[in-house]
């Protein structure tokens, strides 16, 4: 699942909007951000609840009992939660009764800190006749630099999700606006700060296989959203390239050949017939080449180099990926279908 973060102090419909029209489905709040207001709260929860149900999605609410407290309300009133209208939760911390949590499965479909869930408390939950299939993770974001989680951390404490089968949600960081009050992103990897939202979502899903991605900070662009979007669907791959002339290839779903090739993603493209030599160069990563006649019947066959390689007079270089975008490359397999868009395309 694609999903997006909105808070209540900064809820922008026209964001929304798009989002779900580009294939969100998971709207993740918080009712517990030290530095989030809740003025006007009854206001905002009415219509972020409203795209609840007119959109069939799923919204999230992160509580913990400091979620109480801001709210005037008693401890642990989870009934009034219900009835505001919120249907799931994330229970981030101060929540260790596991009696508690059993009867919350009752009304609420919950989401627990990966942070702080532990292979005892799995083993407690089931000992307590909890379903873990009823049960999913979710991560922490991480508002300042160096404070991340590190790959091969996040790769170890996701194991023990696996083993029960839990669905696991990780952040990725905005590339359209951070959140304040740092404004430095807001991703579960330290590694992928900084990142733009569409390599990073890529990443989480091919490298460490995470299907259930949020959008942590305020904006995330509308083609990253897109972009994801169309590869979960579909497994089109989307390159924002500047090509050197006018092509017929822009736009164009093209497949990659089944069998793999080391150092180049070699495309399904009409090959042609002594193509005439022209621009050629050494090859950076991203950049994408066109076979000419010195290949013999490789002529016309369309590659994008997958690493920095040297000259080669049988290559014609007809234009580049965004080097922001050249990571996906990583990330290409035989059944993905390759489509090139104008770098334009990144701010629409």
């Amino acid at each position: 699942m694609l999903g997006i973060s909105v808070y209540f102090s900064t809820l922008d419909n026209d964001y929304l909007d798009q989002a779900i029209a580009h294939g969100v489905t998971v709207i993740f709040t918080s009712l517990h951000i030290p530095e989030e207001e809740l003025v006007d709260l009854d206001h905002s929860v009415k219509k972020l609840l409203a795209y609840q149900s007119n959109n069939k999605l799923k919204i999230v609410t992160d509580v913990s009992p400091v979620t109480f407290q801001k709210l005037g309300l008693k401890p642990n009133d989870f009934k009034r939660l219900k009835k505001m209208g919120f249907t799931a939760l994330r229970l981030d911390f101060g929540f260790d009764n596991l009696m508690l949590v059993k009867s919350l499965l009752d009304d609420f479909e919950i989401f627990l800190n990966a942070s702080v869930i532990s292979k005892q408390y799995l083993e407690d939950c089931v000992a307590q006749g909890i379903d873990p299939s009823r049960l999913n993770v979710c991560h922490n974001f991480y508002p300042k630099k160096e404070t991340g989680l590190s790959d091969d951390y996040y790769c170890e404490i996701n194991e023990k999700f696996k083993a029960y089968g839990l669905p696991i949600y990780t952040f990725v960081p905005g590339d359209r606006l951070k959140r304040f009050p740092l404004y430095e992103g807001l991703p579960t990897l330290e590694s992928q700060r900084g990142k733009n939202t569409y390599i990073a979502g890529l990443e989480l899903y091919k490298r460490f296989g995470i299907k259930d991605i949020i959008v942590g900070d305020t904006m995330a662009l509308d083609s990253s959203i897109r972009y994801l979007n169309d590869f979960f669907e579909t497994h089109i791959m989307t390159l924002p390239v500047s090509m050197l002339e006018p092509t017929e290839d822009e736009k164009k779903m093209i497949p990659v050949r089944k069998d793999l090739s080391a150092k180049v993603i070699r495309l399904e493209s009409d090959r042609i017939k002594e193509l005439p030599i022209k621009t050629t160069q050494s090859r950076q990563k991203g950049t994408i080449t066109q076979e000419n006649t010195l290949s013999g019947r490789y002529s016309g066959e369309i590659q994008i180099a997958k690493e920095d390689l040297p000259f080669s007079a049988t290559s014609n270089t007809i234009g580049f990926v965004h080097p922001a975008y050249s990571e996906a490359l990583n990330y290409v397999d035989s059944e993905t279908i390759i489509k090139f868009v104008p770098f334009s395309d990144i701010l629409l």
